[in-house]
């Protein structure tokens, strides 16, 4: 049995045909999927640890697959058990999977596995105007030393693709105050249907900046009152099986990336990294 997709979830006769006891038997089908998946990454995760980068898309791929995994393991923090006394908040998780998304779409677009060289040294170079552009507008007064911008205008002009851009291109992206992509473009380059994307990222997006379909029509549907309902756990199952999808592509190219991460050991234990928090925040470690 593999993770369900969104548009199987989405399929409201099939849906609507169960009773409650199949709603809930059908809901911890797909939690227990997700889990295996995220159980799965994680591991990938800990077996990219610990090693020598060998580049920028095997370097920032693992800080950003780490990134990945933890948002889908604080998803997988809000999936509740279906008895008395759990908390059901289905507007929480399609938050995450919101984030979830948009931390896959960064990931593939600077590190998926079709990218030519060329074109992925571009990328990082806007990225990290990106990020510099991000910086100032944040903190004006604790800005990098110009030095910083500097060397990104050069490594920018001497980059072919970026040497393509207009003037005025050219003056957006070294100010790095836009995302340097559009989002469809990445969504097509990884073959994702966008119709199908679009109607589920508008929803999360309504429930993560609480617009009118978050809490419209609350007690026609019954839900998000933070207990358990019908309505509940099929919102909760199209969130699991959009994030699952997104979880298992960026599984699939970070195992490109570090091809051994599913059989190496990871170079920290669960017992070390536990010690290290503790001694980190000053607490006395159990011997």
């Amino acid at each position: 049995m593999t993770a369900a997709t969104p548009a199987q979830l989405n399929a409201a006769a099939e849906i609507e045909a169960l009773d409650n006891p199949g709603i809930t038997k059908f809901y911890l089908a797909v939690r227990r999927e997700f889990r295996e998946l995220l159980k799965r990454a994680r591991r990938i995760s800990r077996g990219s640890g610990g090693i020598s980068s060998t580049g920028n898309r095997m370097y920032w791929g693992c800080v950003l697959f780490t990134r990945i995994v933890v948002t889908a393991k604080s998803l997988d923090q809000l999936l509740p058990d279906p008895k008395p006394g759990e908390h059901w908040d289905f507007s929480a998780a399609a938050s995450l999977t919101r984030n979830l998304f948009e931390a896959c779409l960064v990931y593939h677009w600077l590190c998926g596995e079709d990218v030519p060289e060329t074109l992925r040294e571009a990328r990082f170079i806007l990225f990290h105007l990106h990020d510099h552009g991000s910086r100032y507008r944040l903190f004006p007064d604790e800005s990098p030393p110009p030095e910083v911008l500097e060397d990104l205008t050069k490594r920018f002009d001497a980059s072919p693709i970026l040497a393509q851009y207009d003037e005025k291109q050219r003056r957006v992206a070294l100010r790095g105050e836009r995302t340097p992509f559009i989002q469809d473009d990445v969504l097509a380059e990884i073959g994702v249907d966008l119709d199908e994307f679009r109607l589920l990222y508008r929803l999360f997006s309504q429930h993560t900046h609480n617009g009118p379909i978050a809490f419209y029509r609350m007690a026609e549907h019954d839900r998000g009152t933070g207990v358990e309902t019908r309505h509940e756990k099929r919102y909760l199952m199209v969130a699991i099986g959009f994030a699952a999808q997104f979880l298992a592509r960026a599984t699939n190219t970070q195992l490109d990336i570090v091809p051994d991460a599913e059989t190496r050991p990871p170079h920290l234990t669960d017992k070390q990294v536990r010690m290290n928090v503790e001694r980190n925040q000053g607490r006395a470690t159990r011997r």
